[in-house]
C-alpha cells in the first residue's frame, strides 16, 4: 500500500481551514493577563496567559482605537477575539477586536507590593544612591557571558572609550535561580574592589524573563553595595526593581556602556578646541607682553640701561674697596672679643650662686619677720582678750541682772532721794525691761 505524504504548506493549509470553518473559534471570549505588550505603528501585540498557559495575540489598530485605557504589561482583561493559523510559521494567535479592563495581574500586584515596600523603607531614595564617577577607568559587567548583552555592553565601550578595564562576572539572568546568581557576583565585585561601577544587565525578553531582577534579596543586595551600580536591563519600556533601586538606571544594557564612559571623539575633539583656544589665548598674551616691551625699553632711562649698569657696578666696587680699608670686619670681631671677656668676667665671679645666696638670706628674714609679727599679733590679742573681760565686769547691764535698777525723772538719770518730785513719775529700767512708778512720800535717811 503506497503511503500518501502531505507536505508542511499543506498540513498548515488544512489546520487553517480547520481553524477557519469552526464557528466555535471565530468568536471567542477570553480573560487573561496581559505580557510582552508592545506597540507597533498603531498595533498591539501582546500575550495573554494564566497560570499554565499563553497564547500570542494581536489587536490592530482599527480595534485599538476605540480602547479607553492603555494596556500595560501584568493588567487582567476580558477579550473578544478570533483564533487564527499563521501558515507560514506553522502557529495560531488570537485576533482580539475588542477588550476591557478586569484588574491587575497578580504577577504585576506582587510587583507592585513590593515596590511599596522597598519605597517606604528608602531604598529608593536619591540621597542614599551612590554617586557616578564621572570618568570611570575600570567597570564591572554582571550578566550572561552567551547573551547578546555581554556583547553590546563590550563592544560599545570599547568603541567609546577603549582605555576602560571591563571585569566580567558571569551569572543567570532568567528563572529561579538567577537571582542568587546575581547576588553571588555583586558581592565578589565588592570583595574584590576592582571595578568602579557594576552594570546588572540582560537583554530583552517577556516579563516572565526579566521576573529573577524584581527579587527582594537581590534589591536589598544592590542597595548594600559599596559601588555604585547601574541597571541596564531589557527594553527601554521594561521596568524591574532593579531599576529603582540602583544608583542609575539605563534603558538597554547598550545604553549603560554610553552612560558610563565618554566618547573618545568628542573628548578629542573637546582637547583640540581646547588647546587651540589655548594657543590663542598664549599668542595674545606673548603679543601684549612684547608690545609692552617695546614700550619700556623706548624710553630714556631703558635706553642707556647697560650705562646705567656699569656706572652702578662701579660704584658698587668703590663701596666695597671703601668698607675693605675701614675693615668693619676687624671691628666686629673686637667687640665680639670684648664680649668674650665680659663673659669670662661674670662667670669667675660666679653671678648665680651669689644672686642664689642673697635669695636664701631674704627667705630667711622673710621667715624671720613673719616670726616677730605672728608674736606681736598674739600679744595684742591677749590684752584686747583681757580688756574686754574687763568691760565685761564694769557693764552696769550685768550689775542690773544682780537685781540693780536705774530710776529717771524727766529723763534724768536720779542718784539720791532728794532729786526725787513726788508729783511726777519715775522710770524704773531694769535689765530686762523698765516700769512706770509714782513716788508716794520722801523718807530722809537718818543722820548719824
Amino acid at each position: 500500500m503506497k503511503n500518501n505524504y502531505l507536505t508542511v504548506t499543506a498540513l498548515n493549509r488544512y489546520i487553517a481551514f480547520k481553524f477557519e470553518t469552526d464557528q466555535s473559534l471565530r468568536n471567542v471570549l477570553i480573560q487573561g493577563e496581559i505580557s510582552n505588550f508592545r506597540i507597533s505603528k498603531g498595533h498591539l501585540y501582546f500575550s495573554l496567559k494564566d497560570e499554565n498557559s499563553e497564547i500570542r495575540a494581536i489587536m490592530f489598530s482599527s480595534a485599538a482605537a476605540s480602547l479607553n485605557f492603555i494596556p500595560v504589561d501584568g493588567m487582567m482583561v476580558l477579550i473578544r477575539a478570533q483564533v487564527g493559523v499563521y501558515q507560514k510559521g506553522g502557529t495560531y494567535s488570537l485576533t482580539v477586536s475588542d477588550m476591557k479592563q478586569a484588574g491587575l495581574g497578580e504577577s504585576y500586584l506582587n510587583f507592585l507590593r513590593l515596590k511599596e515596600k522597598l519605597q517606604k523603607e528608602g531604598l529608593f531614595d536619591g540621597d542614599k544612591k551612590l554617586p557616578i564617577p564621572e570618568y570611570i577607568e575600570r567597570i564591572g559587567v554582571i550578566t550572561s557571558d552567551t547573551g547578546d548583552a555581554v556583547n553590546d555592553i563590550t563592544s560599545t565601550i570599547f568603541k567609546r572609550w577603549p582605555l576602560t578595564q571591563i571585569y566580567l562576572y558571569p551569572v543567570l539572568v532568567q528563572g529561579t535561580e538567577a537571582p542568587k546568581s546575581i547576588i553571588k557576583a555583586i558581592n565578589q565585585a565588592n570583595k574584590d574592589g576592582l571595578a568602579e561601577v557594576l552594570i546588572v544587565a540582560r537583554g530583552g525578553g517577556s516579563v516572565e524573563d526579566l521576573a529573577c531582577f524584581n527579587d527582594e534579596n537581590l534589591a536589598r543586595t544592590i542597595f548594600a553595595s559599596k559601588i555604585p551600580t547601574v541597571s541596564g536591563v531589557g527594553h527601554e519600556a521594561d521596568f524591574t526593581i532593579c531599576d529603582f533601586v540602583a544608583s542609575l538606571r539605563a534603558p538597554t544594557p547598550t545604553g549603560a556602556a554610553v552612560l558610563l564612559t565618554k566618547n573618545q571623539y568628542e573628548i578629542a575633539q573637546i582637547i583640540n578646541e581646547k588647546t587651540a583656544l589655548l594657543a590663542i589665548h598664549f599668542k595674545k598674551v606673548l603679543e601684549q607682553k612684547f608690545y609692552r616691551y617695546q614700550e619700556i625699553i623706548t624710553k630714556y632711562h631703558f635706553r642707556n640701561f647697560p650705562e646705567i649698569l656699569d656706572q652702578q657696578d662701579a660704584s658698587l666696587n668703590a663701596l666695597i674697596a671703601k668698607l675693605e680699608s675701614v675693615s668693619p670686619l676687624g671691628k666686629i670681631n673686637g667687640h665680639l672679643e670684648t664680649v668674650k671677656n665680659f663673659d669670662s668676667r661674670l662667670r669667675v665671679y660666679n653671678l648665680p650662686d651669689k644672686i642664689a645666696a642673697k635669695i636664701q638670706l631674704v627667705d630667711e628674714r622673710t621667715a624671720n619677720l613673719h616670726y616677730f609679727i605672728n608674736q606681736i599679733i598674739h600679744n595684742q590679742e591677749q590684752k584686747f582678750q583681757q580688756f574686754l573681760e574687763k568691760i565685761i565686769i564694769l557693764n552696769p547691764l550685768n550689775l542690773m541682772k544682780k537685781g540693780y535698777t536705774l530710776t529717771y525723772q524727766d529723763g534724768v538719770l536720779l542718784t539720791k532721794a532728794a532729786d526725787v518730785k513726788t508729783d511726777r513719775n519715775l522710770t524704773v529700767k531694769f535689765h530686762d525691761g523698765e516700769i512706770i512708778a509714782k513716788p508716794v512720800a520722801k523718807n530722809k535717811k537718818n543722820e548719824e
